[in-house]
């Protein structure tokens, strides 16, 4: 038994020395997902994690809403990172009020009852001369569902994005991503869009200014969603980092 206390504490010494607490806080007046305006108006997101083994993993929480309060939603999320790869597992939970799924039992992990899915993310950013990011996502749970209501549909989002300008201040990124279903089931559809195809194009231009003794990182995105025949335009702040 003191082996195994030594061992325990051991383990949570060594997770302490090199873990650290994360809050981030942003300010948008609208909030983009894989091509979706997920909301409208002005939108508070959090995200406090954290972070061990010399940041290799990370735990959190992620929080969104705006003022009017017709959009919620409570995210739990877990990743792995070794260098440029990352694994990531979020386990999202969106309980806006005029939800047409089920949005009142954050604890319900029933497949075919679940209002919330788990999203898997494997990605991987190059450095050097070539600096792309390549990212897989599949919905691995949840409401992702059949008509019937009988499988999964395992909805899948590939996405590359690479910076086409970094000077000055400046950082100009553009992607594209598309969305299919690995488990058709005998239907188009998917989690994202009607049919398989791209369901998102972007740019994005991000830049940290000064205000006061502050600096705060602000960003202006635009997306462009052709499946759905949609553009979105963001502009979002950094409000807290710490």
């Amino acid at each position: 038994m003191r082996k195994l206390c030594l061992i325990v504490w051991g383990v949570f010494f060594t997770l302490h020395t090199f873990a650290q607490f994360h809050l981030d806080a942003r300010l948008s007046n609208n909030h983009l997902w894989r091509g979706i305006e997920v909301a409208d108006g002005m939108v508070v997101t959090s995200d406090l994690s954290y972070t061990f083994l010399k940041g290799h993993v990370c735990a959190g929480f992620w929080g969104g809403t705006n003022t009017t309060g017709q959009y919620k939603e409570f995210n739990n999320h877990l990743s792995f990172q070794v260098k440029g790869l990352s694994l990531a597992f979020w386990d999202t939970y969106n309980f806006s009020p005029q939800a047409t799924y089920n949005n009142k039992e954050f604890f319900n992990y029933k497949a075919s009852e679940t209002g919330r899915f788990l999203d898997a993310i494997v990605s991987y950013r190059f450095e050097g001369k070539f600096p792309v990011y390549l990212s897989w996502s599949t919905i691995i749970f949840g409401r992702d569902r059949n008509l019937s209501n009988t499988e999964n549909k395992y909805s899948s989002f590939c996405y590359v994005e690479y910076p086409l300008y970094t000077k000055k201040g400046w950082r100009v990124d553009a992607g594209a991503g598309g969305g299919f279903a690995l488990n058709k089931a005998g239907e188009s559809c998917h989690f994202y869009g009607p049919k398989a195809g791209i369901v998102h194009v972007s740019m994005k231009v991000a830049r940290t200014v000064s205000l006061g003794g502050y600096k705060i990182p602000v960003h202006v995105c635009m997306v462009w969603n052709p499946q759905a025949n949609q553009a979105y335009y963001q502009i979002a702040a950094q409000i807290i980092s710490l």
